[in-house]
């Protein structure tokens, strides 16, 4: 008997979840566009940047941005546009300045995977949970006040999952793991000491957001 109390007011509890979440989806129709903007962090698998013997340089992400913008075609299906990447901040690197001394540097780093996704909604309700598949171009660059702007440029393919909570007919928080393997090439060697162009834009990470929806279908 004393299991009893707790047991009707859990399944009270769900019982309450489930006709919120059938509301939800009776209530609203199926929106066309659904714009998501989602930050996080992650990791990379790049961890010798520039090709040198000293001062290997890991790709270390700082902050990870996920925006999309997806075209609805029915309760499971979209596509859209995908614009994923990270920054990040190199610091003290020994490099000869134009005057011909040494001396440490700080650079910026961007790498950025833009493409067309696929995206299949396996339910709809409360929560919403989904998978994907994307193909995308690749483009970053290292920057310096005193020494310039060198791009990396290449492609990637990309997938994850995640999950939307639907808190009104337009709004909704998104939870998404993120993953990308690719290849790419810096213009020129970052520096003349350096072994190669080669670059590993590979990264992964985990995303938290917001979902907008607009436009009846």
């Amino acid at each position: 008997m004393k299991f009893l109390f707790p047991l009707v007011v859990f399944s009270l509890l769900l019982l309450s979840v489930n006709i919120h979440a059938q509301t939800i989806v009776e209530d609203q129709g199926l929106k066309r566009f659904e714009l998501s903007v989602e930050f996080g962090s992650g990791s990379a698998l790049e961890n010798d940047m520039f090709k040198t013997e000293i001062d290997k340089v890991q790709a270390s992400p700082e902050l990870l941005f996920n925006i999309a913008m997806h075209v609805i075609v029915d309760a499971h299906l979209s596509f859209g546009f995908i614009l994923e990447g990270y920054s990040q901040t190199i610091r003290n690197i020994s490099v000869t300045s134009p005057d011909g001394q040494m001396k440490n540097e700080n650079f910026d780093f961007a790498c950025n995977n833009v493409g067309f996704d696929g995206r299949w909604t396996f339910s709809k309700g409360i929560f919403e949970p989904y998978s994907f598949l994307c193909v995308n171009l690749v483009s970053g660059s290292l920057q310096n006040s005193d020494l310039g702007k060198l791009l990396v440029e290449g492609f990637s393919l990309g997938g994850g999952v995640g999950t939307k909570l639907n808190f009104s007919e337009s709004w909704a928080v998104a939870i998404e793991a993120i993953g990308f393997l690719g290849t790419a090439k810096w213009q020129q060697k970052v520096f003349t000491n350096s072994t190669g162009t080669s670059f590993n834009p590979s990264s992964a990470g985990l995303t938290l957001g917001m979902v907008y929806r607009r436009g009846e279908i």
